[in-house]
């Protein structure tokens, strides 16, 4: 049979840019995990997003070469604006709504109407995060991310590990290309695995790349290459609940974007808001343009 695919740049302001996002479109055939997994492996992207139009209940799903994985910003963006094309979505007027399941937690998408397609794509969530603070020391974090100690202790942000979705340990740095240098050295690394329980490092610096942002990021662990700079709208949720859990960040509404990607490498932005208020779960929403590069079939037998 043949299925029907587009090719999706997402967090995008313009072509060629952001993270590619294969979108397989399916009227009912019945896919398997292994089958979905295969197909992913196919496109061999960082993840493919699968739209059955005949699943009203729970159209979206996300797949990579190992196996299902949760929606992270990207996904959730790629899915929300194919939903859109194929009229899955609720209209509102100046917007239109869709909604997907995780954890049997709702994700509620908000989608403008523009005159030739689908607008700006923003999700929202409720943050219920946990937080370590402790941490290993700065000169062994240092020591295991391959950069100087300075680059870290001299932020005005401390390291510490953040759990919404997924565990992680978000490290500032003093400037975005003290990020873009840092690896990670596996054998100082593995001296630390037994004070981390995550494997999964955010790094983090204010300041831009592309002079459109607040900070910059770059998720990092072991599987990774060292000029790999893999999606992270996949820690955004982890990101925002450690900026709303830092003293100076004052109750009330705020707004950034991050830019992540290097010089010589695609670039994505994302854009985000979140609500801190006392006594009050971190409410958040997370957005940005999705470009539709291109369509065509896959022949799966």
């Amino acid at each position: 049979m043949a299925l029907a695919y587009s090719l999706l740049d997402v967090f995008a302001d313009s072509p060629f840019q952001g993270i590619q996002i294969p979108v397989v479109l399916l009227n009912g055939q019945k896919l398997s995990d292994a089958h979905k997994q295969a197909i992913a492996s196919e496109f061999h992207q960082t993840e493919t997003v699968f739209i059955d139009t005949a699943a009203k209940a729970e159209p979206a799903s996300v797949f990579n070469s190992k196996g299902p994985c949760l929606f992270g910003a990207h996904t959730i963006l790629a899915a929300s604006y194919m939903a859109y094309e194929k009229g899955l979505v609720k209209d509102q007027g100046d917007y239109s709504t869709f909604t997907m399941t995780q954890q049997k937690q709702p994700i509620e998408s908000f989608i403008d109407n523009a005159a030739d397609g689908p607008g700006a794509i923003q999700f929202s969530r409720t943050l219920m995060p946990s937080i370590d603070r402790y941490t290993p020391e700065i000169p062994r974090l240092a020591a295991a991310l391959n950069t100087d100690e300075r680059h870290i202790s001299f932020s005005k942000y401390k390291p510490m590990v953040i759990s919404v979705d997924r565990p992680v340990l978000i490290i500032p740095f003093t400037r975005p290309e003290h990020v873009l240098a840092a690896s990670l050295n596996p054998e100082r690394w593995a001296d630390l695995a037994g004070h981390v329980y995550t494997s999964q490092l955010f790094l983090f610096a204010p300041g831009s790349i592309t002079g459109q942002s607040q900070f910059h990021g770059r998720l990092l662990n072991l599987d990774l290459g060292r000029d790999v700079f893999p999606p992270i709208g996949g820690v955004m949720p982890e990101f925002i609940a450690y900026l709303a859990e830092q003293a100076d960040t004052a109750p009330g509404t705020h707004t950034f974007s991050m830019d992540r990607g290097s010089e010589t490498t695609r670039k994505s932005i994302l854009h985000a808001e979140f609500d801190k208020r006392p006594g009050k779960e971190v409410r958040c929403r997370i957005g940005g343009h999705v470009i539709k590069m291109g369509v065509g079939e896959l022949l799966y037998p």
